[in-house]
């Protein structure tokens, strides 16, 4: 192709967003929960995030989990942030800013234990599709895992002509001009279409609501979403035949709480899909009981089942942590449903995992001094929380001592970044393997903490200085706080709580 981005909305770039979906120790959780052999990541491991925007999720998993680490985004601004974020780590990752035919073409890569892409399959045309799976056939390692989210139907398929509004608005009749007047000229042509007398969105008449969600979101994000030239919404099944070409199988999704089908189908649903025999027709028939748009596929090529027998038993083997000292919440919605906690249930998790200022602890114990609780009554409150974020598992003792320095250099410059910046939420956790969200005056306060300030007074002070340099001050409700003694006692419980509360959770994540 002539055009360098080959169809790709370039013109302004993408958000710094986080997410733990590609990192490899989630992927294997994910495996693991749904009984199938699931590896845990080394210094011998290779990992591969194609389209990686602008790197943070892969300068977090390059840090947090061992291995040798590649990836690609052909933005080259979104290439040169990575590379950014990697020199501060020092984790050694590679990142290029190639196209999936150039990366295909690469003679300097390994045989990857993970190739991951997210929020890209829709977003290219279909020769980059093929060049996917094509890389995925070169690259991926026997019992390797490839991981791919993306845009489907059934659920696609009222608001797909929506998006075909934008597109062709922005096609026929913008004369450039910047990418945000751009978008929001699209916005307000599809906002008076609304109000005409238009029989199609008479007949889908919650569309109205779902473009007015849509008419907030960044436009950042928009453009990425919703400008590009192509644009290929698929059913699961057709992507699963196009895998299946590269012999890899789909094993389950990355969202754990799947692995429970009776939190997500009711009785009666269940029973009729027991009667369907094929494995991607069930999925694909799951997916018009859930009216779903967006899938986390997890794809392996040549996976092996294990017994629930030995799956229960390394699941009450593994580690887990609480990712906040907050309460775990009595119960969570999700798009199934809302699932409930049995509260006796809840606080003996609670109270096992707090303990120890919230070491991390594996489950084995817990089942013989709570005989009372089975093993199903465990992982039925167990999942849903490590899915709502509130618990994590972990990675090993010898995984976590080998990323504690790349960790600690990120999370440092990820911290001094926020004195400036509020765009990444999250720090790199070795026990974790992941990123956890931390909050910007969160941020601010380890900030002074790396610079040797350590009581309350001190981060503080530090905190109110690097927020006034910027002109910011604290709001109350609808109020701005003025006075810089005002700012300075507010800061100064803030940090009180902070150092009481939150810092004993980062310590036990090993954040800091």
């Amino acid at each position: 192709m002539n055009d360098w981005n080959e169809g790709y909305f370039t013109e302004s770039t993408y958000t710094y967003g986080y997410f733990r979906n590609i990192s490899p120790t989630w992927l294997n959780f994910c495996l693991l929960v749904n009984g199938y052999v699931a590896g845990e990541s080394d210094e011998n491991s290779a990992h591969c995030e194609l389209g990686l925007g602008q790197g943070v999720s892969a300068n977090v998993h390059a840090a947090a989990t061992p291995g040798k680490y590649f990836g690609t985004d052909f933005n080259p601004a979104h290439a040169a942030h990575a590379n950014e974020l990697c020199k501060a780590s020092k984790c050694g990752a590679k990142f290029f800013d190639d196209s999936f035919e150039e990366m295909l073409q690469r003679d300097d890569l390994p045989k990857f234990d993970s190739i991951s892409l997210h929020g890209v399959w829709t977003w290219v045309s279909r020769e980059n599709q093929e060049n996917i799976v094509e890389f995925a056939r070169k690259f991926l390692k026997p019992g390797g895992v490839l991981y791919n989210s993306y845009n489907c139907y059934p659920g696609w398929s009222p608001g797909a002509p929506m998006r075909e509004l934008f597109i062709l608005y922005d096609k026929y009749t913008h004369q450039g001009g910047k990418t945000f007047d751009r978008i929001e000229s699209a916005l307000k042509f599809t906002e008076e279409l609304f109000s005409k007398d238009v029989a199609y969105f008479q007949r889908v008449p919650y569309l109205k609501g779902y473009f007015e969600h849509t008419r907030k979101l960044n436009h950042d994000y928009l453009a990425h979403e919703y400008f590009n030239r192509d644009w290929i919404c698929m059913y699961f099944s057709e992507v699963a035949e196009m895998m299946q070409s590269a012999k890899m199988d789909f094993v389950c999704t990355a969202e754990p709480i799947e692995s429970l089908p009776y939190l997500n189908f009711s009785p009666e649903n269940l029973e009729f899909l027991g009667k369907i025999e094929n494995s991607i027709m069930l999925e694909q028939i799951k997916d018009y009981f859930r009216n779903r748009q967006f899938r986390t596929d997890i794809y392996v090529r040549g996976a092996r089942k294990i017994s629930e027998y030995e799956r229960n038993k390394r699941l009450a083997n593994k580690e887990y942590i609480l990712i906040s000292g907050a309460k775990l919440p009595k119960k969570v919605n999700f798009a199934s449903g809302e699932v409930a906690f049995r509260e006796e249930v809840l606080e003996k998790i609670q109270n096992h995992l707090a303990a120890e200022n919230y070491r991390r602890k594996n489950f084995a114990d817990f089942m013989k001094k709570n005989p009372d609780i089975s093993m199903s009554t465990l992982l039925s409150a167990l999942i849903p929380l490590i899915q709502n974020g509130n618990i994590m598992p972990c990675q090993s003792d010898d995984a976590i001592k080998s990323v504690k320095k790349t960790c600690l250099n990120l999370n440092k410059y990820i911290c001094n970044r926020a004195k400036n910046s509020d765009d990444i939420v999250v720090l790199a956790s070795p026990v974790t393997g992941s990123g956890c969200p931390v909050g910007k005056f969160e941020r601010i306060f380890l900030a002074a903490m790396f610079d040797g300030k350590n009581t309350a007074e001190e981060i503080a002070i530090y905190t109110w200085e690097v927020l006034s340099e910027r002109g910011l001050k604290l709001r109350k409700g609808d109020k701005t706080v003025e006075s810089a003694e005002e700012n300075l006692a507010e800061f100064k419980n803030f940090s009180k709580k902070f150092l009481d509360g939150t810092l004993p959770v980062l310590k036990s994540l090993e954040i800091i």
